[in-house]
């Protein structure tokens, strides 16, 4: 006779999301707040695009009769940056954000890579406008909840009238702030919890069995970007039988404990607590989850398909969770 364990693995995935960003100035340009609009789902294959941003520039007041003429910029990558974030210039298609410490600016050049902003002479209007593209990389490995993703920003100013150019880096120049979707991932990893066949096998001789004969073990796989919570449920109360079996009949039933996230639980304590987790990231965490014999087959009716159904159900949860989440494992 042959007994196994069958499992259901159920994920939930739900939130919503937004994108906002902000700049700030530099001594001889000024850049208007920017408010982006859109979502973030790490688990989302095409990941996410804001298109037709329009960001304004304004050069200060002059000083001394002179002012800025011309600003080259582009942003510069820090390290928490996922590495594809992409912030495309939409009028030159040309990348603006790159790794420090970035291409040399010259005004005297044009670049793709760079946003150059020519305001003239000091009749001319002192407000500029450029048009990006912001790319969130699918798979980026960011936190469920407000995330900042900081920018530096590299600049160089030409100025009217002779006065002396200006250059050099702006830490935190612009904050793209973004709220990420609490969602998951989950499925069962690993051979099925399958005992195979125990027909031979005596209760009397089970503290004596080798682990691998009566005990099985499996993981389930979790990958979320914020904390999520884990219930566990047996269709049987943690016994086996086969189809048309009585459970309330002894040798109708296999009875077995189920070890899982720190929690061991059988038909004498059947009820799983569910357990709050905290994030487990992208690359995901394998739970394990281990059932053992504590019957044998020998005297039981003969069947071929002895089992139970075990429910595990993986839901995210808002952030901050009602629940402190623990580190499982």
């Amino acid at each position: 006779m042959k007994r196994g364990i069958s499992m259901l693995i159920l994920g939930l995935a739900a939130g919503a999301a937004s994108l906002t960003a902000h700049a700030v100035q530099a001594q001889c340009v000024i850049f208007d707040p920017v408010v982006l609009s859109g979502t973030f789902d790490p688990f989302n294959p095409s990941g996410t695009t804001v298109q037709t941003v329009t960001i304004t520039a304004r050069r200060p007041p002059a000083v001394g009769g002179k002012k800025t003429q011309e600003v080259d910029f582009i942003y510069l990558r820090r390290p928490d940056t996922p590495a594809s974030l992409a912030i495309v210039q939409t009028s030159t298609g040309g990348q603006i954000l790159e790794n420090p410490p970035g291409h040399v600016l010259d005004p005297n050049n044009v670049n793709p890579n760079e946003v150059e902003l020519n305001f003239g002479g000091v009749g001319q209007p002192d407000v500029q406008t450029f048009v990006v593209t912001i790319t969130v990389p699918s798979g980026a490995d960011l936190a469920a909840g407000t995330t900042d993703l900081f920018l530096d920003q590299k600049y160089y100013c030409k100025r009217t009238g002779g006065a002396a150019d200006e250059s050099g880096v702006i830490p935190n120049s612009l904050d793209i702030r973004i709220n990420v979707l609490s969602a998951l991932q989950a499925s069962f990893v690993g051979p099925a919890l399958d005992f195979g066949e125990i027909g031979a096998l005596t209760t009397a001789a089970l503290p004596s069995t080798p682990n691998s004969v009566k005990q099985r073990t499996g993981n389930v796989r979790v990958a979320s970007s914020g904390p999520y919570s884990v219930a566990l449920t047996s269709a049987n109360q943690f016994r086996m039988t086969y189809p048309g079996g009585n459970l309330g009949t002894a040798n109708q039933r296999i009875p077995y404990q189920l070890d899982f996230l720190g929690q061991t639980r059988s038909t004498a304590s059947p009820t799983f607590s569910t357990v709050t987790c905290q994030r487990a990231g992208l690359s995901g965490q394998y739970l394990a989850i281990s059932p053992t014999l504590l019957e044998g087959g020998a005297g039981k009716v003969p069947a071929t398909n002895y089992q139970d159904i075990l429910t595990v159900t993986v839901t995210p949860l808002a952030v901050p969770p009602a629940t402190t989440p623990v580190a499982c494992m």
